[in-house]
C-alpha cells in the first residue's frame, strides 16, 4: 500500500530532483513512485498549485524514505 498523499508528502521541485532520489531510493532497495502533477487535463494549474510532483513509498518504508528525503534536501542548500 503505498502512503496516502495528505499524510506522507514528499513534494519534488523539479524532474532533476525527482530522479536524484528516485536513483538514491533505488540504490536502497526502496520501490517508490514518482508522480508528477500536470500530467492531467487541468494540469498546469494543479502544478501551479501543488508544485512539479511528489513521490511516494509502500508503508514499510516511510522511515528510510524520509531520511533519504531529509538528507537529500538538506545536501541542495
Amino acid at each position: 500500500m503505498f502512503f496516502n498523499l495528505e499524510e506522507w508528502e514528499w513534494p519534488l521541485d523539479n524532474a532533476v530532483q525527482a530522479s536524484v532520489l528516485e536513483g538514491l531510493l533505488r540504490q536502497e532497495g526502496i520501490p517508490s513512485k514518482v508522480v508528477r502533477h500536470g500530467e492531467a487535463l487541468w494540469g498546469y494549474a494543479e502544478q501551479a498549485s501543488e508544485g512539479w510532483g511528489h513521490l511516494e513509498a509502500p508503508d514499510e518504508y516511510k522511515d528510510e524514505v524520509n531520511e533519504l528525503y531529509h538528507d537529500f534536501l538538506e545536501s541542495e542548500k
